[in-house]
């Protein structure tokens, strides 16, 4: 009696998994909509799945009225917001790292590229739009931030942003930071793994350096960690686009010392006001000043007053990792041309630089860097350049008649290096601009006031950051002319079947030894060269 009613326990329990199942399957139809063309892979995907009622609310097709919302609203350049910007088969919004290895599997088998999608910043949409059918795996769901005060580090996983990664350290400390970007949206998935500049890198180098550890899946879906991935991948995916060889999962950093209060300082200076012989100085200075000390310039040509004639304003943003009782002197030793004085500095904690090199007064409650929708985005195209000799005066008054004979559209931005990063061999990692570059430049244009980035304004505004680039051909770095690879520009060249096409973009970007290395492991990685892109390592 007690075995027959064992069995029918049994019998019961199987006929519930069944109509669960069934269930499960209606439930990602509804939700999914399954289309021709993609029902292979929700298949698949569902049919490797542990849990069928998760897996169904975490993939959406075009046919669902949520898809487009999800795709939008990580689109942090809304130049590609447009009907023609090729769009996802589908969209997978993974919680764990079995839903990862399932979707690179079925991926795979069923003829699907794959684009990671961690912050949505890159500047060519590259992570979320493509010319073939793929399947986009959106970080938005794997977010967490583990901070470990007592031994300097924190694990990231890659659909954190920056300014979720800073609040988060600054709630359990205000004497250690980490060496990333300004802008608080940047996705780390992807910023780690082309370098990744900012603020603190005079004093500390990129972000990059500072990686200590990973989590990372490999093209068979094998999770590795530095250790098991061995010395020649690690090398690569910090500096070299991690998404060439795979899929980070979560990175290690190492956080740095700050001072419990930090300086800053913004002050803009005129053509009138002498900004040329300034600026001048300026790249003799700020490359070479004591490392605790960052200034970046932002150019701008604009209207005086309500006048018709133009001006040129250069906006000098400060950190100081020191009171301003240390700055003030420094400052009038090196550089009194600057005219800093006591009214305009401020001592803040280094979480609150942030919000002011935001472009938000210091009163913002820090709280807003974990607020993405409180972040304006962009819309623009951008370049990059590095200087390695000073522009002299004469070319420094071209690129401001350049500047004059755009619609204010455009914006040059300096940042200086020297300090720590000349520390670094070009080859420590593959990020290779180090020793001697003076300063980085990024070159934008923006399509505010445009319905699209085609229109006939849009097209001169493009044709005018050309013209620039051009301009400044004989004063930035030559043989190559370097270029960062975060800030992708496919009018360099997209991926090809020899070195010599390939290697007019990519030794910009890592330089010639750097470049034929990443060729060697991504051969050795992905032979089969499945984790594809316009500007990702190739294989020949």
């Amino acid at each position: 009696m007690k075995k027959s009613h064992s069995h029918m326990s049994s019998s019961v329990f199987l006929l519930v998994l069944a109509l669960s199942f069934y269930n499960a399957w209606a439930t990602l139809s509804s939700l999914v909509d399954v289309t021709p063309g993609t029902e292979n892979f929700i298949s698949c995907t569902q049919s490797n799945s542990n849990n069928v009622n998760s897996t169904s609310r975490l993939i959406f097709t075009p046919v669902n009225a949520s898809f487009i919302p999800i795709w939008q609203v990580a689109v942090q350049n809304t130049r590609f917001l447009k009907p023609s910007t090729p769009k996802p088969s589908v969209i997978v919004t993974p919680v764990d790292e079995t839903l990862i290895q399932t979707v690179l599997f079925c991926a795979k088998k069923h003829g699907y590229a794959i684009r990671i999608r961690s912050g949505g910043h890159d500047y060519e949409g590259l992570s979320y739009s493509a010319d073939v059918p793929f399947v986009m795996l959106d970080f938005t769901n794997t977010r967490s931030i583990d901070v470990d005060v007592a031994k300097r580090t924190a694990w990231v996983q890659p659909g954190a942003v920056l300014g979720e990664l800073y609040y988060s350290i600054s709630q359990k400390t205000d004497t250690l930071y980490f060496p990333a970007g300004v802008c608080p949206t940047v996705g780390v998935g992807g910023y780690m793994g082309g370098g990744g500049y900012g603020n603190l890198l005079r004093k500390y180098g990129t972000a990059a350096d500072n990686v200590v550890d990973v989590r990372f899946m490999d093209v068979n879906g094998n999770i590795l960690d530095k250790i098991s991935m061995g010395k020649d991948l690690f090398w690569a995916i910090r500096g070299g686009g991690a998404s060439s060889f795979g899929i980070v999962l979560a990175w290690k950093l190492r956080l740095v010392p700050v001072p419990e209060k930090v300086t800053v300082f913004i002050l803009n200076k005129t053509l009138e006001e002498g900004a040329t012989k300034i600026f001048h100085k300026y790249q003799y200075v700020a490359p070479t000043i004591d490392r605790n000390l960052h200034i970046r310039t932002q150019v701008f040509a604009e209207y005086i007053g309500n006048t018709t004639k133009k001006t040129i304003r250069i906006m000098f943003e400060g950190i100081y990792q020191g009171t301003r009782d240390s700055l003030l002197p420094l400052l009038d030793v090196n550089f009194p041309e600057l005219g800093v004085t006591p009214e305009i500095c401020e001592e803040l904690k280094i979480v609150q630089s942030t919000v002011v090199f935001w472009g938000l007064p210091s009163s913002t409650p820090t709280e807003i860097l974990k607020n993405r929708s409180a972040i304006a985005k962009l819309n623009n195209k951008s370049k990059s350049d590095y200087v390695r000799t000073p522009i002299p005066i004469n070319g420094l008054r071209k690129i401001w008649r350049k500047l004059m004979q755009n619609d204010e559209s455009a914006l040059l931005m300096f940042n200086p290096f020297g300090g720590r990063m000349a520390d670094y061999s070009e080859t420590a990692i593959p990020y290779p601009h180090r020793a001697g570059v003076l300063l980085q430049i990024l070159k934008t244009v923006n399509f505010n006031g445009q319905t699209s980035d085609t229109t006939p304004t849009s097209l001169k505004r493009i044709e005018w950051l050309q013209s620039l680039d051009d301009l400044l051909t004989p004063y930035v770095s030559k043989n190559p002319r370097e270029a960062y690879s975060n800030y992708n520009d496919l009018d360099l060249g997209i991926i090809s079947s020899n070195y010599e096409e390939a290697g007019l973009w990519g030794e910009r970007y890592w330089k010639r030894d750097n470049f034929k290395e990443l060729i060697r492991i991504k051969a050795q990685v992905d032979p089969q060269n499945f984790f594809r892109r316009p500007q990702s390592i190739p294989v020949f």
